[in-house]
Formats: C-alpha cells, structure tokens, sequence
C-alpha cells in the first residue's frame, strides 16, 4: 500500500510539474510567435490615419482624388471601380491595354495592372474582394511601405530621400532629388509629368511623421 501510494503520489506530482512547464512552454512559444510577426509586419506599428496627408497629396496629382479614375479619364464617372472584385478591375485592365491603351492605370491612385497583380500576392489577397475606397487606400499605404515609410519613421532615411521613392512609384510627384528636382522621375517618358511641387510633397511627408509617432 505504500509503494501503491508514492506511486500515485509520484505521478500527480509528475502531471503537475509537467503541466506547469508546458504552461511556460507555451507561453514563451505565444510570445515568441508575437514578437516574429511584429517584426514581420511593421506596418502595424503605424495607424493608417497618419497616412492621410499623403494619401490625399498623391490622390490629388493621380486622379484629382477620384477613386473611379482612370488612365486618360480622370473625371470617369461611368465605370464604377469601386463596386467591382479586383478579379474584374484585372480583367478590365488587361482588355482596356489589349485595346491599345497606354496604360491600364485606375483608381485615386492609378495602379497600374502589374502592380496590383503583385499587391494580390504580396497582401494574400482574394481577388473577390471589392476594389473599393476602403481597399484602394490600404493598397496605396502598402505601396507606401515598399517605398521606405517605416525606414522613415525610423529615421533611418531622409525626408527627401522618402519623397524621392514615393516618386518613383507615382509619378504625378516630383522627383526631389538630382537635377530639375520639380520634375516627374518618370519625365520624358511621353505618358507622365509631375502635377504637385516639392514643398507640398515634402510637407505632406513630413506631416505624416508627425502623425506616425
């Protein structure tokens, strides 16, 4: 009876002590999981609120803040992005360059098929969601990430190094940096030319970090 009893009494001390230490297991685990997405994924360290003066000073010199826009038809108000899938804008885009279109740019900030094609990937995106104000302007602020944003707020670039690289993804802003820096990166390309002057592109990015911390 003895042995019966330190039997058990070995056992339930076993089961406790192992429960708490798989209770510690599972705890570091759980942070350890925190800690590798937060590293992943830093564009959660910054509210997309303080994205707005940027979001509204490349809107204005991509499609005068029109979310319907579209390559060659700014003021578009008879095809509704905003209500189709992204599946559909593809697909319009895709017959719209087949037509013979320069472009297949659309939306507040004039994404170009390619790269949406890329932010689906990127984002693990399905293509069945709306491309509507709420989408498009998340898409942009991811854009913006690529660009160098949260290097930005970082300090870890310039400002003007930051516009520099938002102008090479929008190229309705000047390029700041280098020769003739009021122009478009993209100028003499025949298609783009810079609509917004260094001082508001500088002040909207400089606005946003004040915002962002």
């Amino acid at each position: 009876m003895v042995k019966k009893a330190s039997i058990r009494k070995f056992k339930k001390h076993f089961k406790r002590t192992f429960t708490k230490r798989n209770a510690v297991f599972v705890g570091i685990f759980i942070l350890a999981i925190i800690v590798l997405w937060a590293i992943m994924h830093p564009r959660n360290a910054i509210a997309p609120e303080a994205y707005t003066p940027l979001l509204e000073v490349i809107a204005k010199g991509e499609s005068q803040g029109n979310y319907n826009a579209y390559f060659g038809n700014v003021a578009n108000k008879e095809i509704d992005f905003t209500r189709m899938t992204v599946a559909e804008v593809l697909a319009w885009q895709k017959r719209f360059v087949t037509e013979g279109h320069a472009s297949s740019a659309v939306g507040r900030y004039q994404i170009i098929r390619p790269t949406l094609l890329g932010l689906v990937e990127e984002r693990n995106l399905t293509t069945n969601e709306k491309f509507d104000k709420q989408l498009q302007d998340s898409l942009a602020i991811t854009l913006m990430e690529r660009r160098g944003a949260i290097n930005f707020i970082r300090n870890e670039v310039s400002a003007e190094d930051f516009a520099h690289q938002l102008s090479k993804e929008w190229a309705a802003l000047p390029k700041i940096i280098g020769d003739m820096p009021e122009n478009s990166f993209y100028a003499g390309d025949g298609l783009n030319r810079s609509l917004i002057d260094s001082k508001t592109s500088l002040s909207a990015v400089m606005k946003f970090k004040e915002l962002a911390k």
